[in-house]
């Protein structure tokens, strides 16, 4: 469960990653631009609905295959107990901090200072902190190309930050709120046959119990 100091240090370190780039462009005299306003933020918030929609479906619906299934671990093991509980105004400050930080260090300096691929490999390397989040190494990664090519297609940053906020607080939003995904463990399906209907049957049975798990007795951070 993600605790008020928790929620700080996030904070603090998106807010670290802005300082860092803004620092670092004005050192090495790299322009940030934003783009023009409103095609960007339209391009911007069509990417975060496209993104989201792929991330939730592979939760949900997406074969059951090895990233799949780590994906699906994650969220169960890692993303729910510590994102599960965070309110409105908490999922809306991070998911803008997360936006305006990570785009001005990864798109507005790296992407200018070593190109579109070092900077996306470089922003899924830190979204790695272990061997069990390597899949999301590898779907930042995925989406920080995709945000590299937005900024390269509108001009500037206003575009890939109001992807990557809206796509963050989307993502939260379902982790606070959606239905919980598989587990992506085999255990799972141990028994509940081999037939698709009776698989779909068992899983359905689970569902109310995982819902439960749920609940959260301390209420929303912020």
């Amino acid at each position: 469960m993600v605790s008020r100091p928790v929620l700080a240090v996030a904070l603090a370190a998106e807010g670290a990653l802005a300082l860092i780039g803004l620092a670092w462009s004005w050192v090495r005299h790299i322009p940030l631009t934003g783009g023009p306003p409103l095609p960007s933020l339209a391009a911007g918030t069509s990417v975060a609905f496209l993104l989201a929609l792929l991330y939730f479906w592979l939760l949900r619906r997406g074969p059951d295959v090895a990233p799949v299934q780590a994906m699906r671990r994650l969220y169960h093991d890692l993303l729910r107990p510590v994102f599960g509980n965070l309110g409105p105004p908490a999922i809306v400050l991070v998911s803008l901090m997360a936006g305006v930080g990570e785009e001005i260090l990864f798109r507005g300096v790296l992407q200018q200072e070593f190109g579109l691929v070092v900077a996306s490999l470089a922003f899924g390397a830190a979204h790695v902190g272990g061997r069990g989040m390597v899949v999301l190494g590898a779907w930042a990664g995925v989406t920080g190309f995709v945000l590299g090519e937005l900024m390269l297609a509108t001009g500037g940053l206003i575009a890939p930050i109001a992807a990557h906020a809206l796509y963050d607080a989307l993502a939260l939003a379902y982790i606070r709120w959606g239905p919980l995904p598989p587990t992506g463990r085999p255990a799972e399906r141990s028994d509940v046959g081999t037939e698709p209907g009776v698989a779909f049957a068992g899983q359905g049975k689970q569902e109310p119990a995982a819902q439960e798990e749920r609940s959260d007795p301390e209420g929303p951070i912020l």
